[in-house]
């Protein structure tokens, strides 16, 4: 690149101290190459430290706001994983533009977690909701007691034909099975066996979004 002269802006020979023009010293900053190599990995260690610290409050408030339609979206349809996990990447990129801050996976596992917790509370709330409603003001409860004793009797059957040694057994199983302890306890399982499912699946989303969001730079913004 060609050198001028500060003051005159007459061409000087490489590695001039004077202009030979108008005699004025010329200003030389030599870049030393340490010291830009180790700027560089402090900054580096920077933004690896930045990428390490969660901001808890704005990422229980992306969970959250992503939680009450992927709630909505499990319980009305039955692609429940599918919502859960696009939930969870999608409360990630809601933490980053709210805070414009670093993300890894490890920040985006946490993130999705929390955002698939309060999605399975939600979904437990409605479902439990959705049951109540139907049997004490829709007085179906004949009808779903009907149809859950079906399913149990149909799996007990399939499982004594599948087993033979299963057949001395059987009448203790349907007994207990079909009592209200039984019906109990399997709904609960079964719900809770959903709702880690859900947190299992939104975690995953959370820790691709957040590694795959890592590389893009971040935008702040109100949402």
């Amino acid at each position: 690149m060609e050198q001028v002269c500060h003051r005159c802006g007459d061409t000087l020979v490489p590695d001039e101290l004077y202009c030979p023009h108008c005699g004025a010293p010329q200003l030389r900053v030599e870049e030393n190459e340490s010291i830009l190599s180790a700027q560089e990995g402090s900054v580096q260690q920077s933004l690896d430290r930045a990428a390490d610290i969660l901001r808890w409050r704005s990422a229980v408030s992306a969970a959250l706001f992503v939680a009450v339609p992927t709630a909505l979206l499990s319980t009305a349809l039955s692609l429940g994983a599918l919502w859960v996990f696009a939930g969870g990447f999608l409360a990630v990129a809601v933490y980053r533009r709210r805070t414009a801050s670093p993300t890894d996976g490890r920040i985006g596992w946490r993130i999705g977690g929390l955002m698939g917790m309060m999605a399975a509370v939600l979904w437990l709330a409605m479902e439990a909701a959705s049951m109540l409603f139907e049997r004490f003001v829709m007085h179906q409860g004949a009808s779903i007691d009907a149809t859950l004793r079906n399913s149990l009797q149909a799996a007990l059957a399939t499982m004594n034909q599948q087993n033979p040694t299963f057949a001395h057994q059987y009448p203790w199983f349907a007994h207990f099975w079909l009592s209200p302890d039984g019906v109990a306890i399997l709904f609960v399982t079964g719900s809770s066996m959903l709702a880690l499912s859900m947190i299992l699946f939104s975690a995953l989303g959370g820790a691709l979004g957040g590694h795959y969001l890592r590389s893009r730079a971040p935008q702040s913004g109100a949402i």
